[in-house]
């Protein structure tokens, strides 16, 4: 009887051993499991978190580049309505010749003109449709310079030094490409209520 106990010792030793190691292995196994659930959350959540930041980034530079092409829009459309706005008074300016007051404008543009070249030997460089006139104004005020029937424009006239060191532009056409510059963020202003936008 003693073998059979010691047999039966034995088996029942065996048998808490197996039923430890196979509760250990389950508790393992769950342990293992709960970790690897656990690290697939962190996996996922730093996944989501890269797709997150990558769409975030993706819709700024969208958004960005909408807003620029909108505002290249914007000031595409406020630089054709400027145009537009100096072309129609450059319409309106090229009958200058015909107004009443022609000779009026004409002897102002050439007294600034002269002005500027004071105490110089000066030419002026005329379009041909003003040379009676501009003989006329050169009688009446007394001026005694060179007269070149060289440039083609609406109205006015530019002067220059006999030596061609100085050249003033004072024809209608020049002054508009002048006023284009200078006023523009006035005309903008005046347009769009301040906004200007360039």
């Amino acid at each position: 009887m003693p073998y059979e106990q010691l047999i039966e010792s034995v088996e029942m030793c065996a048998e808490d051993k197996i039923r430890a190691i196979k509760e250990k292995a389950t508790g393992d196994a769950e342990d293992i499991k709960a970790e690897a659930k656990k690290k697939d959350e962190m996996i996922k959540k730093r996944y989501l978190n890269a797709v997150r930041k990558t769409v975030e980034s993706e819709r700024s530079k969208s958004l960005g580049k909408v807003n620029e092409d909108i505002r290249m829009q914007l000031t595409r459309a406020k630089d054709d309505v400027f145009q537009h706005a100096f072309t129609e008074a450059q319409k309106i300016l090229q009958s200058v010749r015909g107004q009443a007051n022609y000779e009026n404008i004409f002897k102002t543009l050439l007294e600034e003109a002269v002005t500027e070249l004071e105490g110089e030997e000066i030419l002026l460089h005329i379009d041909k449709k003003d040379e009676n006139l501009c003989k006329k104004l050169l009688f009446e005020l007394k001026l005694n310079c060179g007269i070149v029937t060289d440039i083609t424009c609406a109205g006015g006239l530019n002067v220059s030094t006999k030596d061609g060191r100085f050249i003033i532009f004072n024809t209608v056409d020049s002054r508009i490409e002048r006023a284009k510059v200078l006023l523009k963020l006035d005309v903008f202003a005046t347009l769009y209520g301040g906004q200007v936008g360039l």
